[in-house]
């Protein structure tokens, strides 16, 4: 899922900096930090099952939709996306970064993403605020376990985590 984020055929400074150093950062996160951590063991196909509107089959459309496959032992960040409306650009990934460290998440790798596309795309700096402060306005989730709850309805639980709207 990671490999989505390369910048392919671009030689700019940005795409140099991200492919030498943020993307294998990930990946070596990955590998040191989540090997102990079991996989969910599904698909994208797999969670088309849960009813339309769940969190489950709204995963599964946003991996078809990106043309992606579950990231073992990351599907987690999938359902970040899918909860808060934050694209797959870069500067959406870190904006949601941004907003999961306002939400409570003490992962050093979401600090770390916030920090380079902070970096990378210092023009965005009102989205990343917004970001946070709306990771601070929504009730605390980031560490929730969402295997268990890739069947409930994505606009109920935004509502119980009182999640509010995008400004940017």
């Amino acid at each position: 899922m990671v490999d989505y984020l390369i910048f392919r055929k671009t030689r700019t400074a940005r795409s140099l900096v991200f492919n030498r150093f943020a993307l294998p950062l990930v990946n070596g996160y990955r590998e040191i930090f989540k090997g102990k951590k079991v996989s969910w063991g599904e698909t994208k196909n797999s969670l088309a099952r849960f009813s339309s509107g769940s969190i489950g089959h709204e995963m599964s459309l946003f991996l078809s939709r990106h043309g992606f496959e579950v990231n073992p032992k990351m599907e987690s960040h999938d359902v970040f996306h899918v909860i808060t409306g934050y694209g797959t650009q870069m500067h959406e990934e870190a904006a949601m970064q941004f907003f999961l460290i306002g939400n409570g998440k003490q992962s050093k790798l979401a600090r770390i993403s916030a920090f380079v596309g902070f970096v990378l795309f210092p023009e965005y700096w009102k989205l990343y605020r917004s970001a946070y402060r709306r990771g601070k306005n929504t009730r605390h989730f980031s560490s929730w376990e969402f295997r268990e709850l890739l069947f409930v309805e994505v606009n109920a639980f935004r509502k119980e985590i009182d999640l509010p709207e995008r400004e940017l």
